[in-house]
Order: structure tokens, then C-alpha cells, then sequence
């Protein structure tokens, strides 16, 4: 009896552990996601300040050089967009009456699920 008893808790206290790592996993995740998606957000804030720098310094300047002023890294190329330590960004136009801009931000992270995270804001100028 006393073996079965022991087996038992045996039982019962690991799969209490696996339930504990089980949870520091999904705690774990849902951290990384948070992290990643607000590292993306800053980054697009980060394209909306470059954008309205480029729109706002007398004479307007195309700062980074992509050919339009407002737009920031806007040539397909993924590879040259500005990066910071939380993630990378680009800047489009998008209509010209209202002028409207759409920045888009990524975090720098090459693995999966988070390579598809972005977050993205847009701007209407006046």
C-alpha cells in the first residue's frame, strides 16, 4: 500500500511540474509577443518623426534619399530600412489629397511566429 501511495504522488507532483512549465511556456510567449509587437509600434513611431522632419525642415528635404520627401525607405527593399534596437521601419505615401502617410514598423527579429508581427500607423498632414 504504501508503494502505490507513493507511486501516486509520485504522479501528482509531476505532472504539477509539467503543468508549471507548461504555464511559464505560454507566460513566456505571451511575453515575447507583447515585447516584439511594442518594439514594432515604437518603430513606426520612430518612421512617423523621420516623415514629419522630412515634410517640415525648411526647405523640405528628402533626408533618406528615396527620391520623395515624406516617404522613408520606400523602394521595396526591406534589407535598407532604418533600423533601431526595437525594430525597423518604412514610410509610404499613400494618398495625396489629404496628404496621407502610412509607417509601418517591424521588429528585428528573424523568428518565427514574430518575422510577420507589424504594427502600423498612418498620418494625415494638413
Amino acid at each position: 500500500m504504501a508503494i502505490v501511495s507513493f507511486v501516486a504522488a509520485l504522479l501528482v507532483i509531476g505532472t504539477m511540474v509539467l503543468w508549471l512549465f507548461q504555464g511559464t511556456a505560454s507566460t513566456n510567449i505571451a511575453f515575447m509577443g507583447h515585447l516584439f509587437s511594442t518594439g514594432a509600434l515604437y518603430a513606426a513611431e520612430s518612421g512617423v518623426e523621420m516623415c514629419m522632419r522630412e515634410l517640415n525642415v525648411s526647405p523640405a528635404t528628402d533626408i533618406d534619399s528615396d527620391g520623395t520627401i515624406g516617404t522613408i525607405s520606400d523602394n521595396g527593399n526591406a534589407a535598407d530600412d532604418p533600423h533601431l534596437a526595437t525594430g525597423a521601419f518604412l514610410v509610404q505615401k499613400v494618398n495625396t489629397s489629404p496628404l496621407t502617410f502610412r509607417a509601418m514598423g517591424r521588429p528585428v527579429q528573424a523568428v518565427a511566429p514574430w518575422t510577420t508581427c507589424k504594427r502600423t500607423l498612418e498620418i494625415q498632414t494638413q
